[in-house]
């Protein structure tokens, strides 16, 4: 897996690869299963709390999340076909930075509660609801990756991205 980000790529390969909706998953198979888990396995080996698949180069309604792993701790979440079902009225400023945009960070208005159901690693359907700041916001920050959306579309701040222009 390559992490696709705006140092490696032109402006016009960085958005063919990133701005775009993904693909629900119609079937959690094994081949899936091990894509998920070398996601996951690539999002820690990155030190991230969350990776979208579209950040490396696939198609896929996938992500992995870990909100926990800035605690030294790990409860890694594998999401196919997240979709957010619920969402409360408050919203808090959200701290983030991004894989795909190295050495940026933004702060980015995120709603406060979010409920997401989704399918686990083992194809079943399963249901997260949290108001923990932190959670819903790794959450929303993938499912906005997955949407073909960048923290930058999202933030309070307006900057511009500056673009590998030498290849």
């Amino acid at each position: 897996m390559h992490l696709i980000n705006n140092k490696e790529y032109s402006k016009e390969d960085f958005e063919k690869r990133l701005r775009f909706e993904t693909e629900p998953v119609k079937r959690v198979t094994p081949v899936l299963q091990q894509v998920a888990v070398d996601l996951l396995e690539e999002m820690y080996n990155l030190n991230a709390i969350g990776l979208a698949a579209n950040q490396v180069g696939l198609r896929m309604r996938l992500c992995s999340i870990d909100p926990a792993f800035m605690q030294n701790k790990k409860m890694p979440v594998i999401m196919f076909n997240p979709e957010v079902v619920e969402c409360g009225e408050e919203f808090f400023t959200s701290p983030e930075g991004c894989l795909s945009l190295p050495g940026l960070g933004l702060k980015v208005p995120r709603i406060r509660n979010v409920k997401v159901k989704f399918l686990g690693l083992d194809g079943k359907e399963y249901t997260i609801e949290d108001d923990n700041s932190l959670l819903s916001a790794v959450i929303q920050h993938e499912i906005d990756h997955l949407d073909g959306f960048l923290m930058t579309d999202r933030s309070l701040e307006k900057i511009e991205i500056n673009y590998n222009t030498e290849v």
